[in-house]
This record gives C-alpha cells, structure tokens and sequence, in this order.
C-alpha cells in the first residue's frame, strides 16, 4: 500500500510539472531549451509535501522572478541557467560540487529535443579527478570559517549560533570527503546519509549524526565538533589537499 501511494504522490507531482512546463514553454518561446525534473521527484521518493525541483536550461538569462512559483498549493524551484553556465558549473572547482553534481545525475526529462540533459549527465558523471581535488580544498576552506564561528559562539554562550554553525562545519565536511571520494550525491535530504558508501573516510566520521541530530549538551558538543574537525583536516593534509591554517592556532582554536 505504502509503494503504491508514493506512486501516486510521485505521479501527481510529474503531473504539477508538466504543466509548469507547458506554461513556461508558452512564456518562454524560442528562449527555452529544455527542462527536467530533479530531487526526490525524479528519483521517486517525493512525499505528499515534497517540492517539485525543476531543472531549466534558457539561451538567455531570465530575472528572478522565474526562481520559483506555487502551482496547486506546490512549490515549484525552478533552477534556471543557460546550458554555458550549466556546463561551467559541473566542471570547474567549488566547494559544494559533489552536491551540484547530484541535481545532473538523476533527472526525467519534461522537454529536451536536443537532449541538452543527456550531455550534461555524462559531464557530471565523467568529472576530471583534479577538479575533485581542488574543490574539497575550496571546501576545507569553507569549513574554517564556520569553525571559528563555533569557537567564537562557545565563548560567548551563545548556542543558536553554535549550534547553526557545528552544521555548517558538517555540512562542508561532507563536501571534502565526497569530493576526496570523487562521489556525488542526489540531494541535500541524503548529504548525511551519502557518506556511508564513502571508501575513504576520517577517523570515527559517523560522528557527524551526533553532531547534527544528537542533542548534545553544549560543552560536549563542543568537544566533539572540535575533535571531529581536527581528525577532518588531519585526513585531509593526508590525501594531500593543502590547508594553509598553523596547527598552532587550531590547537589554540581547540581549547575551552
């Protein structure tokens, strides 16, 4: 019973969004090349309140205004891009890439006569190694920022932000090591979950569920964010990504 509603739920959305994109091939004319469905939609597990992430490729840029809509009380996020910016962003180096990549792997085409997805599918499929590497750089070094964050957060009690930045700082772990692993993963939903198939991982890295869901008390999760960090960039330094932080100030860093 349980397939068979989710079946219906993933149908109903497919319909939602093939009249979205009915109505934006009318708006758009000749400026729309092709349109897919992505997220939990294309992979067949979206829920009854599930959003429909729709994926436009244009010849011209559109203003914001395109971003999004609701449609039968659905929200609709339309990533508009052209197919140059398109390909740009799966090949060249950021810290979120095995991210991106995820929203090109898996994705049902609603309008694609010259098979624009296809293309960019084998390229998010097929990226160079040394792309990988100097993204999970860009994302170690994203993650510095959020640690000081924590250390600032932890010393003037403040736990909102130290709680919102301990996920920042996973968040960006999960990017190094995907992009170490030169894996990709379909969905923010399953970022925390991906890791599981990782090959290379740092020590105890499952930690980052404690971190994230755990509930933990503000000097432990403190603590254990801190040892969570310093065994990331150890792992890191040792698949050879360069981290131009002393090890001095992140022991002084580590430090209650």
């Amino acid at each position: 019973m349980r397939l068979k509603a989710n079946h219906a739920i993933v149908a109903e959305k497919l319909r939602i969004a093939r009249k979205v994109a009915n109505d934006l091939r009318q708006e758009l004319g000749s400026n729309l090349i092709a349109m897919a469905v992505s997220g939990s939609v294309a992979r067949g597990t979206a829920q009854k309140y599930s959003d429909i992430d729709m994926e436009v490729i244009l010849r011209r840029p559109v203003p914001n205004s395109y971003r999004g809509q609701v449609v039968e009380n659905t929200y609709c996020s339309l990533n508009c891009t052209t197919r140059q910016d398109a390909i740009r962003e799966i090949s060249r180096p950021r810290p979120g890439l095995p991210e991106i990549l995820g929203g090109f792997t898996k994705t049902l085409q609603l309008y694609d006569p010259k098979r624009v997805f296809k293309t960019l599918e084998a390229k998010a499929r097929h990226v160079p190694s040394r792309v990988f590497r100097r993204s999970a750089e860009l994302a170690l070094l994203h993650s510095y920022e959020d640690f000081c964050r924590v250390k600032n957060a932890y010393l003037s009690g403040d736990d909102i932000v130290l709680r919102d930045n301990v996920n920042l700082v996973t968040h960006s772990a999960v990017w190094v090591v995907a992009s170490l692993n030169q894996e990709s993963f379909v969905s923010d939903r399953e970022i925390f979950k991906a890791y599981r198939r990782f090959r290379k991982l740092p020590w105890s890295f499952d930690r980052i569920e404690k971190l994230r869901y755990g509930c933990l008390k503000r000097e432990v999760l403190f603590r254990t964010l801190v040892d969570f960090y310093l065994h990331l960039v150890d792992f890191s330094r040792k698949e050879g990504i360069r981290f131009p932080v002393e090890r001095e100030t992140l022991q002084e860093l580590s430090r209650k």
